[in-house]
């Protein structure tokens, strides 16, 4: 390394040692997620889109409304600044109201930061009206800039907002293998399932794993996508575990471990806990947390 570039390391590495990172963003990214609350700001991923947001409301179907939050000078009419002392960030925020939408729980990533101070009622002429130093931007100072980075925001929720992991209208498992004359017999010795495991399988009432349905594509000449999706419809319980932020680092320490992207790995994670509450004696009322607790613990490298 140059000379030239060592200094200009060594004077970015300086300047890294003296950033204070406020104690409430430290402690909000070091303690484990749990489900959103109104009044919290979230970075939000999903593929590769990455935006902040503030959550307004939350909803029983794993939804939040939210608005996003950037650190640009760019306002509109519609964006509510808010200065430094008001969220934990300790920086002068633009909360862009025109564009709050409701998005789905499985693109939060992160609890970066929240509001110092939250009001019940969680709108925006609430916040107007309740914190100090709070200002609407105009349209008169706005530039084609800022008319730039607002339709930025806008694609950036339009792939949140849009963003599902879950498959729809799964089932037909029993149809596939159906369709090659697979028996009950052949399906016990190729996966290595007891005879009535093999049934309700055969029977396309219970899933196969990742593995299982990439072990009988082979056999059917088949994509292991397709065996797959013909899995029984996942139970509404095993989607919302898997929905929940506090599972979002799980699934992305599977996708490293097997080698996948993160859509696959929390596909894997949803047959894997369905497969393990199925071997439970209690199969009526399954304890999905706890299952996929489980299911965690077993398959991630410590």
């Amino acid at each position: 390394m140059s000379s030239v570039h060592t200094t200009a390391y060594q004077r970015l590495l300086a300047a890294a040692a003296n950033l204070k990172v406020p104690e409430a963003v430290h402690r909000a990214a070091t303690t484990p997620p749990q489900d959103p609350r109104p009044g919290q700001i979230w970075r939000a991923v999903w593929q590769d889109t990455i935006q902040l947001l503030l959550i307004t409301t939350t909803g029983d179907d794993d939804t939040a409304r939210a608005v996003p939050v950037s650190f640009e000078r760019y306002a509109d009419a519609d964006t509510l600044l808010l200065p430094a002392p008001a969220t934990t960030l300790e920086q002068p925020v633009a909360l862009w109201w025109g564009l709050e939408a409701t998005l789905p729980w499985c693109v939060l990533d992160r609890q970066v930061s929240e509001l110092t101070s939250r009001p019940d009622t969680l709108t925006s002429r609430m916040l107007a009206d309740t914190v100090s130093g709070a200002r609407w931007g105009s349209d008169a100072v706005s530039s084609a800039a800022a008319s730039e980075y607002r339709a930025v925001l806008t694609d950036r929720l339009e792939v949140l907002a849009s963003a599902q992991w879950a498959p729809q209208g799964a089932g037909g498992l029993a149809e596939v293998l159906g369709e090659h004359g697979i028996t009950v017999q052949q399906l016990a010795a190729e996966l290595n399932f007891a005879p009535p495991h093999a049934l309700d399988v055969w029977r396309g009432q219970q899933p196969l794993t990742a593995e299982q349905a990439a072990t009988l594509a082979a056999l059917l000449g088949q994509p292991a996508a397709r065996v797959l999706d013909a899995n029984p419809v996942l139970p509404p319980a095993v989607v919302h575990e898997l929905n929940r932020p506090l599972r979002r680092n799980q699934i992305k320490k599977l996708a490293t471990q097997y080698g996948e992207s993160e859509h696959a790995a929390r596909l894997r994670a949803a047959y894997g806990i369905y497969t393990l509450a199925a071997r439970d004696d209690n199969r009526t009322q399954p304890n999905w947390t706890a299952r996929t607790d489980r299911y965690f613990e077993l398959l991630l490298d410590n």
